[in-house]
């Protein structure tokens, strides 16, 4: 009976421990290549005048380890350009892996467009990084979109950043943002991308400027 009750115990603890996948790493921004993320995929900023972002890499310190972070200046405007809404301005990291390029040959010179391969996050259950504010006035929302969102070239946003951070908004210290992926209404089994997104109805209607860092984004 002990034998029985112990293998049925370490039957649960096994199923337990795989019920869990470790996290995956979207991005630590300690590589070389800017344009691209720890998966290996794209990341940039995108924009539409008069709004406008850059991104750079940056020394700092997180949990009191030096590291290199993501700095992102964003200048939101609220009116001119499209519908005199100011444009739009923000970052993407990509989860979806690029369809590969299929070479033509003599047989075949019009080879079929492969396919985009989503990223499936089925198994986990938050979205979390570490964020700081330049001045701790700043705010943004985060997008993620799924591969239906993804050919609409839009995603579904999460609430003012505030709500995820334990001091209830940004600030100069660094903070982590945990984000439950059941706040993105969308099929987690083939997620597309993460963005950092600065509506214009976050900020005055003069628009804002800020600098925010980011590091570590993680899927857990």
């Amino acid at each position: 009976m002990k034998k029985m009750i112990w293998a049925v115990s370490l039957l649960v603890l096994t199923m337990t421990a795989s019920a869990f996948a470790a996290p995956v790493l979207v991005d630590d921004f300690d590589h070389e290549d800017g344009a691209k993320n720890s998966l290996g995929n794209r990341a940039n900023v995108f924009i539409k005048a008069p709004s406008k972002a850059m991104v750079t890499a940056r020394k700092e310190t997180v949990q009191g380890k030096p590291t290199q972070v993501l700095m992102l200046k964003y200048d939101k405007r609220n009116s001119g350009g499209p519908f005199d809404s100011g444009g739009w301005c923000g970052y993407y990291t990509l989860l979806k892996s690029a369809a590969a390029l299929v070479a033509p040959t003599p047989q075949n010179p019009n080879p079929p467009a492969g396919t985009d391969k989503y990223l499936d996050a089925s198994g986990f259950k938050d979205l979390s990084f570490w964020v700081r504010g330049e001045k701790g006035d700043e705010n943004f929302v985060v997008g993620v979109s799924d591969r239906q969102w993804d050919k609409l070239g839009d995603s579904v946003k999460s609430e003012e950043i505030g709500k995820y951070l334990p001091a209830g908004k940004l600030t100069k210290d660094w903070q982590k943002a945990t984000i439950p992926l059941s706040e993105f209404f969308i099929d987690h089994s083939q997620l597309a991308a993460v963005s950092i997104v600065f509506e214009g109805d976050l900020f005055p209607e003069t628009g804002h400027q800020g600098t925010i860092y980011i590091d570590n984004v993680e899927l857990e």
